[in-house]
């Protein structure tokens, strides 16, 4: 099962705070979003990185979960 790093980040754009990365064994990168957020998520072109905006954020102030294949 592979590995994920799982963080959030969230606040106003140009102050953005991260909290440390948290690693996850799931079958997907969905699944390991899915463990911390119920936000749609949205996977990069070769699905090694995505996120889990909140729908209620703007381009201005974000909240999100983002994620990371380890291995």
């Amino acid at each position: 099962m592979p590995t994920y790093r799982v963080r959030h980040v969230g606040g106003p754009n140009m102050k953005l705070q991260v909290t440390p990365w948290e690693e996850i064994k799931a079958d997907s990168i969905e699944e390991a979003l899915r463990v911390k957020s119920p936000w749609p998520v949205e996977t990069s072109m070769h699905f090694t990185s995505a996120w889990a905006k909140s729908p209620g954020t703007s381009l201005y102030h974000v909240e999100a979960w983002e994620a990371e294949l380890v291995d």
